[in-house]
């Protein structure tokens, strides 16, 4: 078993360091697809800012300047297909790396803020990093000893720190830390440190990954090893710890089994007859299917969840899919719940939940399906135009308007139909 395991390391390995670094920008297919988003382009402008530390520029969907975690890797993949240089999305993954603490931590956002600051960002700086190399053919700014040292100590906070009880997955902080700010029935309340998270452990699948090609771009082909196989681990932890084969789904899992998840929702959610005792947290989100866009999942485990759940009207492919709680949750709600705080991921469709997934099915070669996804996105987008986030009952939009973050992906989806990029955004 041990040979087979550092086979399908070394095997990760020799593939991930063969991707091949296009100017994407700069594609006439590219280049063509966006003539005509001149008024996308003139309200994404809108998000520029100054960091007033660094003074650096950066982009954010936020008019209140914040520079968040996971939104900045999908706001770059906008900013790459618009055609814009790579200097803002350089500049938000530096600007959190100079915000770093000797042990490694980096709070969620900058500019700083009460409720973030003792809050992990989420494990998408690698990534983010990776898009630039991959979009441009630009490495050299985060690959020199400084920020690929930086990057090390974050990456190491999440797998060790944040493990806390050594069974190589890590845990989130709440559910406003998982950026799906009110689904407290998985992921608890402020600081309650008790959710691994299906999630969480797929996006450090991703960016371990990702860093261990920027540290064989660096030329530290040991280090690449070593954090591919670290990636490999947590695969298997993942399938270990958290797929249930009795209802073929992945869910979270709680890291102390004796303290109860957000235990006001789980009482007060009416028809609630589920039980929170031993490990299992059951509740099913669409970050399950995180476990496709990182391919984690095996193919029998992808095929059940996509056919069972995923495309079921009466889990995940609603009206306007795909909503981000399951219909069968009695927290699927399209109005705030008691308690509720922050935006809602429940009866609601988020365009990075819906990229997530599409690259996803992709990814296992449910091409029928990801491009049914891609056209009722498409719709999604004719029907409301530029959203936070839309109710995936009615596709009416909610949230901030408008919107230029990472919504705007869904004006590109039907053109990853007609070209797939998927190779250089998937590793």
């Amino acid at each position: 078993m041990r040979q087979l395991f550092l086979i399908s390391v070394w095997f990760l390995f020799t593939n991930i360091c063969c991707l091949t670094a296009q100017n994407l920008v700069n594609d006439p297919y590219l280049s063509e697809y966006r003539q005509g988003l001149e008024e996308l382009d003139k309200l994404m402008r809108k998000g520029i800012m100054i960091e007033p530390v660094s003074g650096l520029e950066y982009f954010t969907g936020y008019e209140y300047k914040t520079l968040y975690d996971w939104d900045q890797f999908f706001e770059a993949i906008v900013q790459i297909y618009m055609g814009w240089p790579p200097d803002y999305i350089k500049n938000g993954v530096i600007i959190m790396l100079q915000n770093q603490q000797e042990d490694g931590f980096i709070s969620r956002s900058v500019p700083s803020n009460e409720w973030h600051d003792p809050e992990h960002t989420k494990p998408f700086l690698a990534q983010t990093a990776l898009l630039v190399h991959a979009a441009y053919g630009e490495h050299e700014w985060i690959t020199n000893d400084t920020y690929l040292q930086k990057l090390k100590k974050y990456l190491d906070y999440w797998l060790f720190d944040m493990d806390d009880n050594g069974n190589g997955l890590s845990v989130w902080m709440s559910a406003p830390h998982t950026g799906m700010d009110n689904q407290h029935e998985r992921a608890g309340f402020w600081l309650d440190r008790n959710c691994e998270g299906v999630d969480l452990n797929s996006y450090l699948v991703r960016e371990t990954r990702a860093f261990a090609h920027l540290a064989s771009l660096a030329g530290n082909d040991e280090l690449a090893k070593e954090y591919l196989q670290l990636a490999e681990e947590r695969k298997h932890a993942i399938r270990e710890y958290l797929w249930d084969e009795e209802d073929g789904f992945f869910y979270d899992r709680k890291m102390d089994k004796n303290k109860p998840i957000a235990e006001t929702y789980w009482i007060w959610a009416p028809g609630n007859t589920r039980s929170q005792d031993q490990w299992k947290i059951p509740v099913r989100y669409i970050g399950a299917f995180a476990t496709l866009w990182a391919g984690v999942a095996t193919e029998e485990q992808a095929r059940t969840m996509v056919m069972n759940y995923l495309t079921n009207p009466r889990e995940f492919w609603t009206p306007y899919p795909l909503a981000v709680l399951s219909k069968s949750e009695p927290w699927y709600s399209t109005i705030l719940l008691p308690a509720d705080n922050g935006c809602s991921w429940r009866a609601n469709t988020w365009m990075p939940a819906n990229y997530m997934v599409y690259h996803g099915l992709k990814w296992y070669g449910y091409d029928e399906i990801a491009s049914v996804l891609a056209q009722r996105t498409h719709e999604l987008m004719e029907h409301a135009g530029n959203r936070e986030y839309y109710c995936s009952e009615t596709g009416n939009g909610v949230g901030l308007d408008p919107f230029w973050g990472w919504s705007l992906l869904g004006y590109f989806f039907m053109m990853e139909e007609s070209v797939d990029w998927n190779v250089h955004f998937q590793w």
